[in-house]
């Protein structure tokens, strides 16, 4: 019996459907997170240039050399020690979305919402966008207090740091996230392979940085060149001279695919 035109595109089109959604199954990666030492990492606000600022979390790394120290309080100063030494083996440090991201409510999203340090009342805060108008923006925490140093961002007391897990092993991705009883896993091991569904086809290992595994979906400014009025504070008034802010661009600032 032979179909009719509108029958036959109908039938090869649920046919077409049915072989996809297979696929699309497939290669949908649902991660798990996993609770950590909350004194194992640090949000810090470090300036790149006058009057500007960058998130990075930085992670110790048990047992070896101390990354960072902390001192005074409203802000709370930190002391970024790794500055000091080859920290390969000592440091991890997330600096763009790349290495660390927003876990909400249990679920993943660096989508709906865009990372951002806001000043508001004498302070930075570490708010969430949400790119929909229609939707709050969530503050997830703050530095209480404003100088031109690196200074700690306390997480507010709905959030904590955890650690991405795939199929019972670590990513070496790092969540800040509004779970309150994240599952807590003993002697978790970190993923060697670097062929992991959904994260671009490359996973974080332990190295200074944390590798590639998705596209940030916010970059930080540019500084201010030097030929301009704000270069030229960073340049001369300000406290820190323009070489502490390239050493800390140096360290803080994924560099671009492809350039040396």
């Amino acid at each position: 019996m032979k179909l009719s035109l509108p029958i036959a595109i109908a039938t090869m089109t649920t046919i077409g459907m049915s072989a996809i959604a297979p696929m699309q199954s497939a290669n949908a990666t649902e991660f798990d997170e996993f609770a950590v030492d909350q004194s194992q990492f640090v949000a810090v606000a470090v300036p790149y240039n006058y009057r500007r600022y960058k998130l990075a979390i930085i992670e110790q790394v048990p047992g070896q050399k101390a990354c960072w120290s902390e001192s005074g309080s409203s802000p709370t100063v930190v002391d970024l020690k790794l500055l000091n030494f080859d920290h390969t083996n000592d440091c991890l440090k997330a600096v763009d979305t790349n290495g660390y991201s927003l876990r909400i409510n249990g679920k993943d999203d660096k989508v709906a919402y865009l990372l951002n340090l806001v000043e508001n009342n004498g302070e930075l805060r570490l708010v969430a966008d949400h790119k929909d108008p229609r939707e709050p923006n969530v503050v997830i925490g703050r530095t209480n207090g404003l100088i031109e140093s690196p200074m700690k961002i306390e997480l507010d007391p709905d959030w904590q740091f955890t650690k991405r897990l795939y199929e019972g092993s670590a990513i070496q991705h790092i969540y800040m996230s509004n779970n309150p009883n994240p599952q807590v896993l003993e002697n978790v091991a970190t993923l060697p392979t670097t062929n992991l569904p959904g994260t671009g086809g490359q996973a974080s290992t332990p190295s200074p940085q944390p590798l590639p595994q998705e596209q940030p979906t916010a970059v930080a400014s540019e500084p201010a060149p030097p030929d301009t009025v704000e270069g030229f504070i960073t340049n001369i008034l300000t406290p820190l001279s323009q070489a502490v802010y390239n050493t800390y661009n140096s360290l803080f600032t994924t560099t671009p695919s492809g350039s040396k």
